[in-house]
């Protein structure tokens, strides 16, 4: 499964995913700073892609053959434990692979299916 972060994703994040032995990238590291979200979707049809993003339009838009992860963890802590939230979420993804199905990524951690949202 290869990691695909969002440009609005700090590059720390990137750095301990990389560390921890995930194939991951970003969309600032990738040269694709301001990318189109069609030039995004694009890699989104690859079923061992998972999208992490903020950006609901990915949920709700075209959905892809990629596990889409929207992100609710709050902007608001501090940058490590944004950090291990999102890690711990990948990693449970990377290990339990669930392809095409869309998630949020709530503040406390919890993988919820898009669809069962409340």
């Amino acid at each position: 499964m290869r990691v695909l972060l969002d440009e609005n994703f700090p590059l720390a994040l990137l750095r301990s995913l990389l560390r921890d032995g995930e194939q991951a990238e970003h969309i600032i590291t990738m040269g694709w700073r301001g990318a189109s979200d069609q030039r995004i979707r694009e890699r989104l049809l690859d079923r061992s892609v998972l999208f992490l993003t903020q950006d609901e339009d990915f949920l709700i838009d075209k959905p892809g053959a990629a596990i889409v992860v929207l992100s609710r963890v709050r902007q608001s802590r501090r940058l490590e434990e944004r950090v291990q939230v999102w890690r711990q979420a990948i990693h449970e993804l990377v290990s339990t692979p669930r392809p095409g199905l869309p998630f949020e990524l709530m503040d406390d951690g919890r993988l919820v299916p898009w669809e069962q949202r409340s």
